[in-house]
């Protein structure tokens, strides 16, 4: 799916919905691994060709989760969240993210 595609930047709005979107869910604490696999699925379903300018919106969407991600993992952990989950939900993020935005 193209990065731009009105449905894709809805669902990745709807990742930071506290509660409806794995992003928002974290930011209160709370880890739902069901949402996190489709996090991950939307995001590796996008598609973003060399050289393409990117939308505006979706960078807005993606560049804080993975550093977000991660700030949110004592907190999920200390209600309770599976630790080792958290880690690989968030280092999926970050090199998927890594990926479709590339590193300097």
């Amino acid at each position: 799916m193209k990065h731009s595609d009105p449905q894709v930047l809805e669902a990745l709005d709807l990742a930071w919905d506290d509660e409806e979107g794995p992003l928002g869910k974290l930011r209160s604490g709370r880890y739902d691994p069901v949402l996190a696999e489709r996090y991950i699925e939307l995001l590796n379903s996008i598609e973003v060709s060399e050289g393409e300018s990117l939308h505006q919106d979706f960078v807005r969407l993606v560049w804080f989760a993975p550093q977000f991600s991660e700030w949110q993992i004592e907190r999920t952990v200390e209600l309770g969240a599976d630790k080792g989950a958290v880690m690989s939900f968030c280092d999926r993020v970050r090199e998927r993210i890594m990926e479709i935005l590339g590193v300097p």
